[in-house]
């Protein structure tokens, strides 16, 4: 004989309450189990590259803090790029308006006119700061280009003549292992205000 509706609900609950129940029972054992050495090991290397992702993102930043843009110039690999698009989306630099679009003779360029006795744009000088949120390693294993991909978001802020600009922006880095060391291979500045007003930025972000 079947039961009344409330019946046959109240089962049904009790059922999907002890499925539940022995799902969890089953995660919570899984979770209890020890790992093996290999896992441990595996784990270990895990975090030992998260972190030293983690670590050159943020000297990468503190070197620009501190205006030591030669050394900061250094970390780009010789095909490096430094790109802030002019578009929210943008997937490419390719045949599109770009705010900043520079290799490394660019860079080399722009970092030698800052400290040009001449380049009266500079004068009085400009300072900039970052506040940045932990970097976010992207994947544990690399692109086909050898590359990791580490992003943050930052509040940049630049300053010049009594007046100071404030920038919110999520930078992304592809960054690729060379002689024990890390390099970058791009890194791509995305502005929230892109599609708003911008005023002339002056140092890197």
């Amino acid at each position: 004989m079947m039961g009344t509706t409330q019946e046959q609900g109240q089962r049904s609950g009790r059922g999907e309450h002890a499925w539940q129940d022995g799902q969890q029972q089953q995660y919570q054992h899984k979770a209890q189990q020890p790992l093996n050495p290999q896992q441990n090991q595996r784990l270990g290397q895990m975090e030992s590259l998260k972190q030293s992702l983690q670590d050159f993102v943020w000297q990468e930043n503190a070197l620009l803090d501190e205006g030591r843009f030669d050394e900061w110039y250094e970390l780009f690999a010789q095909d490096g790029l430094y790109w802030i698009p002019g578009e929210s989306g943008q997937e490419s630099p390719e045949g599109r308006m770009c705010i900043a679009l520079e290799n490394r003779m660019l860079m080399r360029l722009r970092i030698d006119r800052l400290s040009h006795h001449r380049a009266f744009s500079l004068q009085p000088g400009v300072r900039g700061l970052r506040v940045i949120q932990h970097p976010r390693v992207q994947s544990e294993h690399p692109d086909e280009d050898g590359c990791y991909t580490v992003r943050i978001n930052l509040i940049y802020s630049e300053y010049q003549k009594q007046k100071t600009e404030v920038l919110p922006a999520t930078a992304s880095y592809r960054l690729r292992a060379v002689d024990q060391a890390w390099e970058i291979v791009e890194k791509r500045v995305d502005l929230l205000s892109v599609d708003g007003y911008l005023p002339t930025i002056q140092l890197f972000i």
